[in-house]
């Protein structure tokens, strides 16, 4: 993902990568973000800068860590299977392609519908 102009969320041009301390008062991580000065949507980004995904309105990425905070626990501390396959199995699910399947790119609808799947039991079974 390349560095991101416009902000899909208002089509705002006014949008730039700054310091996360915008959002929480003081640097976390790398210290960077995308940032719409409009909508105050953001993302985070890797340490080459790259964004971790999409710009995310505050409902967005309340839907985003709840996902994530489910999902990861199946992987990471459930070991159900890996972190790759249960995104594959997700994606499947979702009708989605593989490298469409992250949560950091996902908008309210999608998380909405992953959340659908990620909290039926057993869900990576079926």
């Amino acid at each position: 993902m390349s560095a991101i102009k416009n902000c899909h969320n208002c089509g705002s041009k006014n949008v730039e990568k700054v310091s996360n301390s915008i959002i929480y008062g003081r640097e976390y991580g790398n210290g960077k973000c995308y940032y719409c000065h409009d909508c105050k949507a953001n993302v985070g980004t890797h340490d080459n800068g790259k964004p971790l995904g999409t710009l995310a309105t505050k409902d967005v990425q309340i839907l985003r860590k709840a996902c994530h905070d489910i999902f990861d626990k199946l992987w990471r501390y459930e070991k159900v299977t890996s972190r790759g396959h249960l995104y594959g199995l997700l994606a499947e699910r979702l009708g989605i392609s593989g490298n469409e399947c992250h949560f950091g790119m996902f908008q309210r609808e999608r998380c909405l519908q992953a959340l659908e799947i990620i909290t039926l039991e057993k869900w990576w079974k079926t």
